[in-house]
């Protein structure tokens, strides 16, 4: 992986991801691209874990992208110029990060944290697009985190995926930024998650600096890129079969 990890976590991540995309655990060790027919997507994922890029789409897609070499199949701007016939549209560009061991951020007598409390709270302050994209809705282990004395001001959780990694999701309302109550929060979960014998994961679109800043200040370590293009001309001939 671009940085590294223990064996055990990063075989974790390998079996987990490559379950998710239909392919041999054992696929994450090889050096040449990895192109994985899915018939049924609409889009083409473009993963990167290590020295291993992994894409995943329908073999209209495919076709187009076998020429590139590995480090234009995790390029956005590669990618949308070898899908250009099939109307592609970038749907994000993502950084993958993991954390091994407890989180690295301070608890002070200045906020509090609970399991669950107040998390709807948060979300009604906060924008669909960030609801949307924290996951918090469909999460089943969440915290919640506020100044003493005050209204909850951030919210995480995390979805276990495939009995080895925690896939967290943050949000923290508009009107509490600054303070420190997403770290809070985020390393509640992220805590939990490490103590339930899982790999905690933490993926921000690369535009997101502050998230990326967030993740690298709890220990996170980035070691993966995610990329995914939605295929208009794809999805219209399924649709059409």
């Amino acid at each position: 992986m671009s940085a590294e990890l223990a064996e055990s976590s990063r075989t974790v991540v390998n079996r987990v991801w490559a379950e998710r995309l239909g392919v041999s655990p054992l696929a994450f060790g090889a050096a040449e691209p990895i192109l994985i027919t899915r018939p049924e997507l609409t889009a083409a994922v473009s993963l990167r874990l290590g020295a291993t890029t992994a894409v995943a789409a329908p073999e209209e897609a495919l076709a187009l992208l076998r020429p590139l070499a590995a480090e234009q199949l995790i390029a956005g701007a590669a990618l949308l110029t070898a899908l250009e016939p099939l109307r592609p549209q970038l749907l994000g560009a993502a950084s993958l990060s993991f954390l091994e061991g407890q989180p690295e951020t301070p608890v002070t007598g200045t906020t509090w944290i609970a399991a669950e409390a107040d998390v709807g709270s948060v979300l009604d302050q906060c924008s669909g697009d960030e609801r949307e994209e924290s996951g918090l809705g469909e999460m089943t282990h969440r915290w919640a985190a506020g100044a003493r004395r005050g209204e909850p001001g951030a919210a995480a959780g995390y979805e276990v995926w495939g009995d080895g990694l925690a896939h967290l999701g943050v949000a923290v309302a508009a009107g509490a930024r600054g303070r420190g109550l997403g770290a809070l929060a985020a390393a509640a979960a992220a805590s939990h998650a490490w103590s339930s014998g899982l790999v905690p994961q933490w993926r921000c679109r690369l535009a997101h600096r502050h998230s990326a800043r967030l993740a690298e200040r709890l220990g996170f370590v980035r070691a993966g890129e995610q990329i995914a293009i939605n295929l208009g001309a794809a999805g219209e001939e399924r649709t059409t079969r």
